[in-house]
């Protein structure tokens, strides 16, 4: 196994996080974050891990702390 596939993204914390800001709607995240609305889909429906830069544009947007962004872009799998 690689050592990336042991992470997953928290993605039922990544969308209370969006709750929180009021960016519940991907189009909306996507405008605020300049990242691709069809990025953020395969991001939050699982199907994609995100680059570094679209993790550094979400944590700026969604203001994230680094020491919470850890549990969140790296989940481990249990």
């Amino acid at each position: 196994m690689i050592q990336s596939q042991r992470y997953k993204v928290d993605i039922v914390e990544l969308k209370k996080i969006m709750a929180e800001k009021k960016l519940e709607k991907i189009i909306d995240l996507s405008s605020a974050s300049t990242v691709d609305r069809n990025t953020l889909s395969k991001v939050l429906n699982g199907d994609v891990k995100p680059s570094t830069t679209v993790i550094e544009k979400l944590m700026a947007t969604l203001q994230i702390p680094p020491e919470r962004t850890g549990s969140i872009f790296f989940s481990t799998y249990l």
